[in-house]
């Protein structure tokens, strides 16, 4: 709360009389405000984030849920820096949600904490650009086209975002980007808080090196196709507390087509080790207690989004998240099937509503299946 309060307070004492923002170089605000009210007919994991659906042979299968929260709006600022040469650039910048950890207390949903999304400073030229901070992690978009605030994660969607150092290159309809990322593996459950630490060292960061990621981009006309991957090292210990060096990979490909009103975009992604990118349905490995084994998964996403006027537009999609059974045990997560569509208003790209449907069916090793229907509706303001 300390944090959020200091940062409206510099807000504040940027801003004269006249509403003009004063700092070293120009700046510019943007972001919005967003209100999300949901139903599920069954209690997910994780509330309001539809990760995937409890086992329905469980209390939790009968128990129907209502939520609304505040907590997704966003809020960032772009920093017009100096220019370097004769055509180059300096730029930057920082974005913030509300969507943080949350206090211990019954009231959490009213008083979240601030959430860095992004921050970097970036150099450009006519031919490249190098980027120096917090990012989308390479193998990252597009998104699914849907309310639920984490855009099909486990569900077919691998996306993350990183500290990282990044070169693009810029040559007509190609793009090609690699980068160097903190290894930060997703084996840390969201609830525990690493006895405390301010900064936890992780499965990734003991591996001593870095990630690596790259992606090519190719846009002729109204197509896009792109083609990315990572690759990663994590040290992951077993019961015993002995380390076991584990590789994380993806292959990611992804194609965007617009025919007319409607545009369709189809990804789909293969790999192991995919917990710290919402992948496995969010299981990377799996232990005995004293071994270790990746597991693999593949799947992707698909939808179509047409745009009926200036006005009104309608998608309908689906996702699948499919890890490898043969080196799942106990009660593990075996598939996530995702349906979604939605209708959505938009006044001037200002003040849209939406309205969406979602199911979402989660297969179990050891149980029977756990199934949800999800009626959310959504209000941006963007500024």
């Amino acid at each position: 709360m300390k944090k959020l309060i200091l940062f409206w307070l510099v807000l504040s004492v940027t801003i004269n009389a006249n509403d003009a923002i004063h700092t070293k170089f120009p700046i510019d605000l943007y972001g919005f405000v967003r209100m999300e009210a949901s139903y599920d007919n069954t209690e997910v994991v994780k509330g309001d984030w539809l990760l995937y659906a409890q086992p329905g042979n469980t209390a939790y299968a009968d128990q129907s849920i209502f939520t609304m929260n505040v907590r997704h709006s966003r809020l960032g600022i772009k920093i017009s820096g100096p220019a370097i040469g004769q055509n180059g650039t300096v730029s930057g910048l920082i974005e913030v949600d509300f969507a943080g950890g949350f206090p211990n207390s019954s009231t959490a949903a009213r008083q979240p904490q601030l959430r860095l999304r992004h921050a970097w400073v970036e150099i450009n030229k006519p031919g490249w650009e190098l980027r120096f901070g917090q990012d989308w992690a390479l193998i990252s978009g597009p998104f699914p086209n849907t309310t639920s605030f984490v855009v099909g994660a486990g569900k077919g969607n691998l996306w993350m975002r990183y500290p990282q150092m990044k070169y693009t290159l810029k040559k007509d309809v190609l793009k090609l980007a690699i980068s160097v990322n903190r290894p930060m593996a997703g084996n840390i459950k969201y609830e525990d808080i690493a006895g405390g630490d301010f900064d936890p060292v992780g499965d990734g960061e003991r591996s001593g090196l870095p990630w690596l990621m790259g992606r090519v981009w190719i846009d002729i006309g109204k197509k896009s196709v792109s083609l990315s991957g990572h690759y990663g090292q994590e040290q992951i210990a077993d019961l015993a507390g002995l380390g076991h060096a584990k590789t994380s990979y993806s292959i990611n490909v992804d194609f965007v087509l617009e025919t007319g009103p409607i545009t369709w975009t189809v990804r789909g992604f293969t790999g192991e080790n995919l917990n710290s990118f919402f992948g496995g349905v969010f299981q990377g490995y799996s232990s005995n207690g004293s071994s270790v084994t990746n597991v693999p998964s593949k799947g992707g996403w698909g939808q179509a989004v047409y745009t009926l006027n200036d006005y009104w537009s309608f998608t309908l999609g689906s996702g699948l998240d499919d890890p490898d059974d043969n080196v799942l045990s106990g009660n593990a997560r075996t598939k996530n099937t995702w349906f979604f569509g939605n209708v959505a208003l938009n006044y001037s790209n200002s003040l849209i509503f939406m309205l969406e449907a979602e199911y979402l069916k989660t297969g179990y090793l050891s149980a029977k299946d756990g199934e949800n229907l999800r009626l959310q509706f959504v209000t941006y303001l963007k500024f």
